[in-house]
């Protein structure tokens, strides 16, 4: 019987000894990862490139044509390019420009967006301005930031 309990001792201070070390472990591990939480935490609340200020052209080439991919659609255009090392504040409506000779010539309206923060870059959809011709290898722009609607 005197084995029994001095086993049953040996037993339950291990259990014991255990549930703390494990308990410690956790709030070291607690305490050595809230940096990192507090840092990532605050790297989603600060944007970490700045917007592009006002007038900022960014070019790209038509890549596509469209007529109608689907029942009811309207032409339009796709264009892409990379580069950007600011974030672009541009919405659907915005203008399309073509620049001939110094002379800027508003030829669409965006209607499709994807910015790809990883590269940089932006994919465009735009539909034409009624008798403005664009076509496949054009170069036209957008600005990257537009005070106000055009």
């Amino acid at each position: 019987m005197r084995v029994l309990q001095s086993a049953g001792g040996f037993l339950g201070a291990w259990s014991v000894m255990t549930t703390i070390v494990t308990a410690g472990a956790i709030g070291l591990g607690i305490v050595a990862l809230r940096p990192f939480v507090g840092s990532a935490q605050e790297r989603v609340a600060e944007p970490s490139v700045p917007f592009a200020p006002p007038g900022t052209a960014f070019s790209f080439e038509v890549i596509e044509s469209h007529d109608a991919d689907y029942l009811g659609d309207t032409p339009a255009h796709l264009g892409r390019n990379g580069g950007l090392t600011v974030r672009p504040h541009v919405a659907l409506g915005d203008a399309v420009y073509r620049t001939d000779n110094g002379t800027h010539t508003r030829v669409g309206r965006l209607t499709h967006v994807v910015w790809s923060r990883v590269t940089g870059s932006l994919e465009l959809e735009f539909d034409p301005e009624p008798l403005e011709r664009v076509a496949v290898g054009d170069e036209v722009w957008i600005d990257l930031n537009p005070s106000r609607a055009p």
